[in-house]
């Protein structure tokens, strides 16, 4: 049982902050390029990055032991799909972006972006689904 009372594992919890965090983090930084404080927008997006990263090293090891599990034409098997598509497009894109492997473009960035927060709302729907 995690510490927010569901029937979800601390493991879980923990990545659903740091996503969340880094989705947080996200944000601000987009509120910095608005205002073309492009410094700060490169920690912010380089944080959230970091901490995309890490919440996926953290639940690889759950994904790669039960991916076979997680592919089915369920509606259940169908959300953990789209979601771990969706998420490793934010997450890479967003990778190559802050390494300067693409580049750093207005398109790719709203690409980026979106992918990131329609991750995270799949995240969000698999958490209550699974564990509440």
């Amino acid at each position: 049982m995690g510490f927010f009372g569901t029937e979800a594992s601390w493991v879980a919890d923990v990545t659903l902050i740091a996503q969340t965090a880094g989705l947080i983090i996200l944000f601000l930084g987009w509120k910095y390029a608005k205002t073309k404080n492009f410094l700060k927008h490169d920690i912010t997006a380089k944080t959230s990055v970091l901490l995309g990263g890490l919440s996926f090293i953290w639940m690889g090891f759950s994904l790669v032991s039960n991916l076979a599990s997680f592919i089915s034409t369920t509606l259940m098997g169908i959300l953990i799909f789209s979601h771990m598509i969706i998420g490793l497009l934010a997450l890479f894109m967003g990778l190559f972006l802050v390494l300067g492997e693409i580049k750093k473009t207005r398109m790719f960035m709203i690409i980026t972006f979106s992918s990131w927060i329609a991750a995270m709302f799949l995240g969000i729907i698999l958490y209550y689904l699974l564990f509440m």
